[in-house]
């Protein structure tokens, strides 16, 4: 009988569902003083059932239902990460879980309206207060607000919530990340009187000149219905200074739009780079009573189109985007204010300044960070998965329901620009019905399609007027060439340039495309930061294997869910990978143009060219730019400007520098570092100063050393070397290198092609000694099941050391050569590594951008040690007491690599691009199409006890050089490996 009873209630209360919703739709203004707030969050009771039976429970929402045998939860909370179910990607299982917890009302609530707001629940969820059927919600990602006035009690109160993971349209809420479920956000209760303020509107009318027309919608509501006489609203408007700008005050009745036009002279813009926040304080007084008081803030800006590009006030601007999925490994969807502010501020120092809000929108307070920090915003109506939904009318009011409540939560954010009508969605009538909702709701902002990059080309352009922006998705760099030419509104890439692990591929000539071309507007890439979760299923982690997951130690890891996560510029755990200075560098706002100069004896002023890439301020007074100069690793001169530079400008700035004779035969470097008003580092330059050939610079700096018989590995040579200390230091060597560890891109794209064990030991088929004694020839040959090379390398005698040239080339194999080269597995003890180059990360061909030409140090254990070094002079690979090997080159292309052995040290004649997760990369090298694999450098014995000046001049000593940085012991496409793992031993006779 019991069960009928709650059947039927259930019954009777469903009825009342619609109502409910609307009610919440139709919009109460939350308040906006957070004492008014009574927040629920906390630890509540809770039951978990792991499937979609709740039948045994279906009284849990009784207040009498004991649950003194329930788990405590916190709410906000996930369950995955609680460990209730295991992360699952996309979309979850089909789960119930059942929450309770009890609170009061204060006793100065009496006689108002209480509202129960959810800020976010993933999935669907039912409520109950104090036993009776409240009303629903499915959508995971927006709040939803339910007037609960009639079901309280004057003292203690009970709400039960069911969350559960399937209903009509629950896969609009899986995306590209994880599928979590739990009460996400923030749960609270709030007052409201019986008339009160429905909605609040702030736009931008106009713009002219230094004065801004700004417009205010008010509209009231009443539960009651009753007659109310002299209604009013005042209010004022003060200036981000704190100076009164305008007061006013209008008649308003229930239910009716009330409108006003405030100008406001010398108007202070809203933009990215100078966030201006006016503040609007209003209050709603019944005859002489306040019946509430707001207060928010606002920004004077307005968005158009002029032709096909994009502009805020009047202004064009360029997008410097990323996506932003919002996860945190050790809490899941539940995201800190901190965290936020956290991922905000390392945003400004990449010098990111939009966000698309891939695909959901965030909490209400993100975009209050986004408004004072100064970020560009597109938000997006939550439709991410479904695409088989869309061609089924039935789902219409779904998609109406979220865009409005998308639309109504945040519309008077200055930081929001544009609205993303779902993701890679197919463009049908329900779904183009939502983009005209959203239109009429907002027509003052513009809206896009964000589409997959065939599915763009497919249309054509034929896409409807009502869209402002086209919205592609991943184009190559001739397709967004094509797209510059041909594309007649402007063009935001709503994701692009795809950061699956270390590969970031073409970003900078993607974004140079959209810096040039006035209606490509701008892009995003994917993604910000890694999408991790805690691994759950092993315990330990051998440190030299292959991984795609995250391993803080030994026996803790996130997993990104292999390549379907992995993709962020930072790993989960908030630390950057390199392609976030690659980032960095490419949208620096601030530029130095030269790379290098020639300089001669005597004083210089070294002109530099400036570029300024804001699109609002001038550089004087915003940027400083301190500058100084070094010679070897000495620093000889400094100093600072902040010059006169428009927006979209250049300008020239004279930098005295004295060379004497001294001077031309050292390593000189001009270096800049580039601070913005709030003294953030936004770029780091470094300009070479060419005062001297190579051979000068390096070569005849290297004094005379004892020499004497050398012995390189298993290849003897009757030539004159140091000490014969360099075999010590040389475990194995010459290897044929033919590869590298593969990334995560290489394993997705390209597996058949790569070669796994890449090192190759030789095979020595003869032996020619020159008739001067001092040179040898040998003839190589370099076999494994996937390729053979072979060819010559000649070791020549030098002032305390040997020169290396090799030419080898491979026979026909249809493989990618991802490096090529040759290879030494140095001794176990060498652990630290100098060098004179490019640096501090590993370079790839289309990507390359984070480095600058100078003196870096790395221990072996550093996360940034492993990959390809460009522009290498030397070398230096030494012990903790500074014995080891020194190899000089010119502009050389150096890989170390750390194993269970020690460090292999790589010449490489060739490097292939890391690509992405879309496409293999644009700069592969063929075996078959190389010709040969050729190269020379130098190799020196290093004594410790007796460094050569040169060395000292260069580089610190062993215990100056950095301490490793070790946020975590090994990740993705970074592993280490053993060394018998990647190398290939042939039979040597």
């Amino acid at each position: 009988m019991k069960k009928i009873v709650v059947i039927w209630a259930l019954i009777i209360f469903a009825t009342n569902l619609s109502a409910q919703i609307l009610s919440a739709d139709k919009g109460i203004k939350p308040v906006s003083d957070k004492s008014l707030l009574v927040s629920l969050n906390g630890n509540w009771e809770f039951h978990f059932i792991p499937n979609a039976d709740w039948s045994t429970y279906n009284d849990f929402f009784q207040e009498g239902y004991n649950d003194s045998n329930w788990d405590k939860i916190p709410v906000p909370g996930n369950w995955d990460v609680l460990g209730y179910t295991l992360p699952k990607y996309a979309h979850p299982d089909d789960l119930n879980g059942l929450y309770r917890t009890s609170f009061t009302i204060p006793d100065n609530w009496k006689e108002q309206h209480v509202i129960l707001k959810f800020d976010g629940v993933l999935r669907g969820y039912e409520l109950w207060v104090n036993g009776q059927y409240t009303g629903k919600w499915e959508s995971a990602y927006n709040s939803c607000q339910f007037d609960v006035t009639d079901f309280l009690k004057r003292k203690e109160n009970l709400l039960a919530v069911r969350v559960y993971t399937r209903f009509k349209g629950s896969d609009f809420d899986g995306n590209d990340d994880w599928g979590q479920v739990g009460i996400t956000r923030d749960v609270s209760l709030f007052p409201v009187p019986d008339l009160h303020l429905k909605d609040v509107t702030v736009t931008t009318q106009s713009i002219d000149n230094d004065e801004a027309v700004i417009g205010l919608d008010f509209t009231v509501g009443c539960f009651s219905k009753k007659k109310t006489q002299s209604l009013q609203v005042k209010g004022e408007i003060i200036s981000p200074d704190g100076k009164t700008e305008e007061e006013f005050i209008l008649p308003i009745t229930p239910d009716e739009k009330v409108h006003k036009k405030i100008a406001i002279k010398q108007a202070q813009r809203w933009n990215a780079e100078t966030p201006h926040l006016y503040k609007l304080k209003y209050q709603l007084y019944a005859d002489k009573e306040i019946l509430q008081s707001f207060s928010e803030n606002f920004g004077i800006r307005q968005t158009s189109i002029e032709q096909d590009v994009l502009k805020l006030n009047g202004v064009a601007i360029k997008l410097r985007g990323v996506t932003l999925h919002a996860t945190d490994p050790f809490h899941g969807k539940v995201i800190s204010e901190a965290l936020n502010l956290k991922d905000l501020q390392m945003m400004k120092e990449a010098n990111i300044n939009f966000i698309r809000t891939s695909h959901y929108p965030r909490e209400p307070w993100f975009y209050e960070l986004c408004d004072s920090l100064g970020f560009y915003v597109m938000s997006e109506v939550p439709f991410g998965f479904g695409d088989q939904n869309l061609y089924d009318t039935s789902f219409q009011d779904i998609l109406l329901t979220r865009a409005n409540a998308t639309v109504q939560r945040d519309k008077n954010h200055p930081s929001i620009l544009f609205w993303s009508i779902g993701n890679e969605n197919p463009l049908t009538p329900i779904a183009e019905e939502t983009g005209r909702y959203v239109k009429k709701l907002d027509p003052t902002r513009p809206i896009c399609y964000p589409m997959v990059h065939d599915y763009f080309l497919s249309l054509n352009y034929q896409i409807p007027d009502f869209v402002d922006i086209y919205a592609p998705h991943y184009p190559p760099v001739e397709t967004l060439k094509y797209y510059a030419q041909t594309a007649t509104r402007p063009v935001i890439l709503t994701e692009y340039c795809h950061s699956l692990g270390q590969s970031l591929e073409e970003h900078k000539e993607l974004w140079e495309l959209i810096e040039t071309n006035k209606n490509l507007a701008g892009g995003n890439i994917w993604e910000w930061v890694d999408q991790g979760m805690p691994l759950l299923k092993e315990n330990k982690k051998d440190l030299f294997t292959w991984t795609d997951n995250l391993w803080l130690n030994d026996s803790t890891a996130i997993t990104m869910n292999g390549d379907q996560g992995a993709d962020g510029i930072l790993y989960a755990n908030r630390v950057p990978l390199s392609n976030y200075y690659e980032v960095k560098k490419n949208y620096a706002q601030v530029r130095i143009l030269e790379n290098e100069i020639a300089l001669a004896e005597g004083t210089n002023l070294i002109p530099i060219h400036i570029s300024n890439r804001f699109d609002y301020i001038n550089l004087q007074n915003n940027i400083q730019c301190n500058w100084f100069f070094t010679a070897d690793k000495d620093t000889l001169d400094k100093g600072s400007f902040s010059p006169y530079c428009d927006p979209h400008d250049q300008c020239v700035q004279q930098i005295p520098v004295t060379l004497n004779q001294e001077l031309l035969e050292k390593v000189c470097l001009l270096h800049f570092d580039v601070f913005n008003k709030q003294n953030i580092c936004i770029n780091h330059h470094v300009i070479k100063i060419n005062t001297t050939s190579h051979d000068t610079l390096i070569e005849k700096r290297l004094s005379a050393l004892k020499t004497e018989r050398l012995q390189l590995g298993n290849a003897q040579a009757n030539i004159d070397f140091p000490d014969c200390k360099l075999k010590s230091f040389i475990q194995q060597g010459p290897l044929m290198r033919i590869g590298r560890k593969t990334s995560m891109s290489e394993d997705t794209r390209i597996p058949d092609k790569v070669i796994k064990n890449y090192l190759v030991l030789p095979k020595l088929l003869n032996t020619h000694v020159y008739e001067h004694k001092d040179s040898i020839s040998k003839h190589y040959l370099y076999e494994n099941p996937s390729i053979t090379v072979g060819g010559n390398i000649d070791y020549f005698l030098l002032n305390g050391g040997v020169r290396i040239n090799f030419n080898m080339k491979p026979e026909q194999s249809d493989k990618i050569l991802l490096e090529a080269g040759i290879a030494f597995l140095l001794d176990s003890t060498i652990s630290q590594v100098q060098w004179l180059g490019n640096g501090p990360y590993a370079s790839y061909p289309g990507k390359m951008s984070a480095n600058n030409y100078g003196l870096y140090s790395l221990p072996s254990d550093d996360i940034y040690f492993e990959g390809n070094r460009m522009g290498i002079d030397m070398v230096l690979c030494t012990n903790v007491n500074g014995d080891g090997v020194l190899l000089v080159c010119k502009d050389g292309k150096i890989n170390f690599e750390r194993t269970d052995k020690g460090i292999v040290l790589s010449f490489n004649a060739y490097v292939s691009g890391l690509g992405g997760k879309l496409r293999p990369t644009s700069f592969p090298v063929y075996a078959d199409k190389t010709g040969s694999i050729a190269g020379s450098f130098s190799l020196y014995y290093v004594d410790g006890c007796n460094w050569n000046p040169l060395l000292k001049d260069l580089f610190v000593s062993p215990n100056e050089v950095k301490n490793a940085f070790i946020p975590f012991i090994s990740a993705y496409d970074t592993y280490l490996k053993k060394f018998n793992d990647i190398v290939y031993e042939q039979n040597v006779e």
